[in-house]
């Protein structure tokens, strides 16, 4: 039973490497025409997440770099989550994931990503608590502008990158 419970696991991501999500792999097929794709290259793309790696939350110390631009209200971004911190031995030790919180509109999560933010040093956890463990938080908003910058710059790189999704998935400067 467990074996099939990581194999699907295993699938589940890398389904969502690929860029199909569970339920939509049919759908995807159909709108493949007009299927969104990463705007810059992958060089472009690494110099880009550069600019922002500090306000990234980092978990894991390998030596392979992967960074996820999600969302904490995103079922599909929780999924993923889900599955790093189930594989967390081995994932972190080959990876250094680099999570950027970036809002999808129809989530409405900018005040918690804001609150998650002003957590500093506690971030991690946080976001881990509100998407593993489905924690209520008291969302608050904050008017920090060291927050703000920090969510716009994030903003700015994703739009230009041509984030389309959560989680959007970036190794080697290819996203999916």
């Amino acid at each position: 039973m467990k074996k099939v419970s990581k194999l699907r696991d295993l699938l589940f991501v890398l389904l969502m490497f690929m860029g199909i999500s569970q339920t939509s792999i049919f759908t995807e097929l159909e709108a493949k025409s007009s299927h969104k794709k990463q705007l810059t290259s992958p060089k472009e793309t690494i110099k880009l997440l550069e600019t922002i790696k500090s306000e990234a939350i980092v978990f894991g110390n390998g030596k392979r770099e992967i960074h996820s631009f999600i969302d904490p209200l995103c079922s599909m971004s929780r999924k993923y989550l889900k599955f790093l911190f189930k594989n967390q031995k081995r994932m972190f030790k080959k990876y250094r994931i680099h999570l950027y919180l970036y809002e999808l509109k129809r989530k409405n999560s900018k005040n918690i990503i804001r609150n998650i933010y002003d957590s500093e040093e506690y971030a991690g956890l946080m976001l881990k608590e509100i998407m593993l463990n489905n924690a209520k938080i008291d969302s608050y908003e904050i008017n920090d502008d060291f927050i703000e910058d920090k969510i716009e710059k994030i903003e700015e790189v994703a739009k230009k990158i041509g984030v389309f999704k959560r989680p959007f998935i970036i190794a080697n400067g290819r996203g999916r």
